[in-house]
């Protein structure tokens, strides 16, 4: 079930992505040829506030994100264990804490119109608490799916044990 919706979220991610960069080349074509589209912006807005957050859980999913390793690389394997274990500890609730009030904010942006294409702006408020929700998915899988120190570590583990 996992790789079927990890799947569909990279389908999704990439969809987005294309949809931005389709609604730039769209809009910058139009204001070209003197018929600009009143929507490309607000569509770009849209689709790429959603591209950064299904982005920023595959990159979680995938343990690929910056980070700074002279501090744990000397470290123990414990300490590095328990360094991990304080960062986790502290990115799940500061993603739900996030993943919360930013649900209250897409809530009270539903009345709200983005410009010219009528859609709401809860839909661009949105993605931040879906992108949360995810995130804290994704560190949980991680978590108990592999083991403290893969949860933080990115997928080298699987390569280094084949060799």
């Amino acid at each position: 079930m996992w790789k079927i919706f990890d799947r569909a979220e990279e389908i999704i991610a990439i969809i987005f992505l294309t949809g931005t960069v389709t609604s730039v080349f769209f809009g910058a074509l139009g204001r070209a040829v003197g018929h600009p589209l009143p929507s490309g912006p607000e569509m770009a807005q849209l689709l790429l506030i959603w591209t950064c957050m299904f982005g920023a859980d595959l990159i979680m999913k995938r343990g690929e994100h910056i980070r700074i390793s002279a501090l744990p690389d000397s470290l123990p394997p414990a300490g590095r264990k328990a360094l991990h274990l304080l960062c986790i500890a502290c990115m799940i609730p500061f993603l739900a804490y996030c993943g919360w009030l930013s649900w209250h904010l897409a809530m009270s942006n539903w009345a709200r119109e983005i410009g010219a294409s009528g859609l709401s702006y809860g839909w661009v408020t949105l993605a931040l608490p879906v992108g949360c929700a995810l995130m804290i998915i994704s560190l949980l899988r991680r978590l108990f799916g592999h083991g403290l120190l893969y949860s933080i570590e990115p997928e080298t583990h699987d390569q280094e044990q084949l060799l």
